[in-house]
């Protein structure tokens, strides 16, 4: 199924092209949850999935738990602009979980390009995106049905990354971390991740626990920025893949500029494999350029 949530960052422009390659797993972990496209595709029998957005965990705990709630409060909320705005300065104070929660749904479905973002004072302070109108489809309740279903075989946690995939041990558990991104320029260069800085340190950090895990024998993979810096981090335990793709966090679709994916696998992948040019999202088409580097000195823990 498809997220229920919208998410800056999200991965659904990638999931047609290495939907044939993810292993054979048991237990599926993810630590960078967001909208959560690759666990509702995957839609495992177990999982452990984490943020360190306690409302957006606070979200998937309710509609896990408490979904036809969620569903009443969404029905009663108007789509339009002023609509927005009040809702937005309820859930500011809300304390009510599950309100909390619903109003989160519908913010995030009518805010500007799904965004995530809190002031000094930790308020969200997103504004109405531009396509939001009275017609605007906030929920599908069915979808919504559908998701708790799925959210009840797993466990959601509000943690770090580490403390996350703590209790990884087998060799069948599949790993994806989906950090946030690092900027073109070098530095001050990393993307605020909530209302805490995903710093260099928490980089090399998340690089020398995905190693850890692969030499463990777990099935691991990182999506990340093609940027100089992320790349040297991953040696030669790895498979690397550069993916160009138009930008999707741009307002405006004609000025978005191109942007270099990187994917690192513990396991080989053939994006090639994936069907015709024709089968692929508009946003999707892109050269791709896949390579196994030997180790890099830089890289020595």
């Amino acid at each position: 199924m498809n997220p229920f949530l919208k998410w800056a960052g999200g991965k659904r422009w990638l999931i047609p092209r290495i939907r044939n390659n993810i292993p054979t797993f048991s237990t599926y972990y993810e630590p960078f949850l967001g909208s959560g496209a690759l666990f509702f595709l995957l839609e495992p029998k177990a999982a452990i999935l984490a943020d360190m957005n306690p409302d957006l965990i606070n979200c998937y705990r309710q509609v896990k738990n408490n979904c036809p709630s969620i569903i009443k409060i969404l029905k009663r909320i108007k789509g339009d602009k002023d609509t927005y705005y009040l809702i937005r300065e309820k859930f500011n104070t809300e304390r009510d979980r599950i309100k909390k929660a619903a109003y989160f749904i519908y913010i995030n479905k009518t805010c500007w390009n799904g965004l995530y973002r809190v002031n000094k004072s930790g308020k969200f302070n997103v504004p109405i995106g531009r396509s939001s109108s009275e017609n605007s489809r906030v929920f599908d309740a069915d979808q919504l049905l559908k998701a708790s279903r799925l959210l009840k075989r797993a466990k959601l946690k509000c943690c770090d990354f580490e403390e996350a995939v703590k209790d990884s041990r087998r060799r069948t558990d599949f790993i994806y971390f989906d950090p946030p991104y690092i900027t073109t320029h070098i530095n001050n260069g990393f993307a605020e991740y909530n209302s805490v800085l995903f710093q260099h340190s928490d980089e090399l950090r998340l690089a020398k626990l995905a190693e850890k895990l692969a030499r463990r024998g777990a099935k691991v993979m990182v999506s990340n920025a093609a940027h100089p810096l992320i790349k040297q981090q991953y040696d030669g335990v790895f498979f690397k893949t550069e993916i160009e793709r138009p930008s999707l966090i741009a307002g405006d679709p004609n000025k978005r500029s191109r942007f270099t994916e990187l994917l690192v696998t513990s396991f080989p992948i053939n994006l090639e494999s994936q069907g015709s040019a024709g089968n692929r999202p508009k946003h999707s088409s892109a050269r791709e350029s896949q390579y196994r580097p030997s180790f890099n000195p830089k890289c020595k823990r």
